[in-house]
């Protein structure tokens, strides 16, 4: 064993007592890795674990954590051709202190860039040698240099509270290396935490103008204008969608502001490239990024709620279940309110047919019909809600009110009259529903 970089990583196996799990059907991957810690580096101690599937490699992840031990994980872009991207995102939303290293082939620089900005420690480019496996690890476990120490002290005592310290620390990194966007970084986020957002924005600017491609100072811009200045922030933001053009969440965001400005058709371009992008990239984020959208434009476009939430329901089709009634409750939503109470009907239908024990979808096509001017056949909905949950009207006068009309104009008086008393119940001062149950013929 040879070299600053051996060293740094056969100390993190033997004095650090750390560990690598390995999630790659790549055996050759695999074999070169285990070759590498044990032969080359002569790590004497248990330290790797390698799985197939990424379910049983986040359970030993877990195993590991919650008795302390630091691990690094190694990840496979994709599996079955499924991006592994919302893993790591979930990861790093419950793990934030878990270092990843994500194995590609061939890979395009935005690709690269959406890996880091997720969290990835480092990427790796399959075939990959042993010494290029081991000056990764060591750069995950160590980044190198003067100045990387010195900015992980002054994190921490920015995290602490010790912002002269730390203020003293992105002085020292600035004088080492002048303009470096880290170290004028730091300093930004002292004065944020300090309140001061116009020098903070200075640090933030200069750091920007140091790296133009660097992210994070971009990042700190978003942020430190979020709230304050919509323009600038959204120039950011476009910035960053240029730089890194994989996060679905951010085109989302920047439709939404569209969306405020009463500017449809740029929303409407940023939430189609924010559901491409999420289906190409994360089939499991399309619903969260879609009932975001759907959420953002309920009020200003209902035709824009319609398509994004048919959309996602539709990439779903072969792998639907009851998590996804709330997308249709929304769609049927989207349809009533632009007068399409058929479609809505068959939306519902659709719903029922994958969770039929549902009160909620029986009541909402009941509302469809409703709107359509079939009582009949609205009546019969609501039955079927009160046949899975007679109840379940309780909890809502607005509901009571909806079932007591129904149930009153088709003269099925005895299904009206506690309806009736629930909207009353819940609302003393419900003049309406005292007038409907003083209508009632006595039983």
């Amino acid at each position: 064993m040879s070299g600053k970089y051996d060293l740094i990583v056969h100390d993190y196996f033997e004095k650090a007592q750390g560990t690598v799990v390995l999630i790659s059907e790549d055996s050759l991957f695999k074999k070169t890795l285990s070759s590498t810690i044990f032969k080359t580096l002569g790590v004497k101690r248990n330290c790797f674990y390698s799985f197939e599937n990424v379910q049983s490699g986040l359970n030993k992840i877990n195993e590991l954590e919650k008795n302390g031990i630091d691990t690094i994980l190694f990840l496979e872009r994709s599996f079955n051709g499924r991006a592994s991207s919302d893993t790591v995102i979930t990861l790093k939303r419950m793990l934030p202190e878990l270092k990843i290293i994500v194995l590609v082939g061939e890979v395009k620089r935005e690709n690269i860039a959406y890996f880091y900005e997720v969290g990835v420690a480092n990427v790796i480019s399959k075939p990959a040698s042993m010494n290029n496996i081991i000056e990764k690890l060591a750069f995950t476990v160590k980044p190198q240099g003067k100045l990387s120490e010195y900015m992980s002290i002054g994190k921490r005592c920015l995290a602490a509270g010790r912002f002269m310290e730390a203020m003293k620390i992105s002085d020292k990194v600035l004088r080492v290396k002048p303009e470096s966007p880290a170290g004028l970084m730091l300093k930004g986020d002292v004065y944020t935490a300090e309140g001061n957002l116009d020098k903070a924005l200075e640090c933030y600017h200069r750091a920007h103008e140091s790296s133009h491609l660097y992210l994070e100072p971009i990042k700190k811009l978003v942020a430190a204008y979020h709230g304050v200045d919509e323009e600038s922030c959204l120039k950011y933001m476009k910035q960053l969608d240029r730089l890194s053009p994989l996060n679905a969440e951010r085109k989302t965001e920047i439709g939404k502001i569209y969306v405020n400005r009463k500017d449809m058709k740029l929303a409407e371009k940023y939430f189609d490239q924010a559901i491409e992008t999420a289906t190409r990239e994360a089939m499991s984020l399309i619903s969260l990024v879609a009932e975001e959208i759907s959420g953002a434009v309920t009020n200003s476009s209902p035709e824009l709620s319609e398509k994004y939430l048919t959309q996602v329901l539709e990439a779903r089709v072969k792998n639907l279940g009851p998590d996804d009634i709330t997308l249709f409750n929304k769609l049927g939503i989207a349809l009533r309110s632009q007068g399409k109470w058929k479609e809505a009907v068959e939306n519902y239908t659709t719903a029922l047919r994958i969770s039929p024990e549902d009160e909620g979808l029986h009541y909402n096509m009941g509302m469809a019909y409703y709107d359509g001017r079939q009582n009949r056949l609205a009546a019969k909905c609501f039955s079927n809600a009160l046949e899975k949950n007679p109840g379940f009207y309780r909890a809502s006068e607005t509901v009571s009110m909806n079932l007591g009309t129904i149930f009153f104009d088709l003269r099925e008086h005895e299904k009206a009259r506690p309806c009736f008393q629930s909207a009353l119940a819940l609302n003393p001062n419900n003049a309406e529903a005292q007038r409907m149950l003083e209508a009632l013929p006595d039983s």
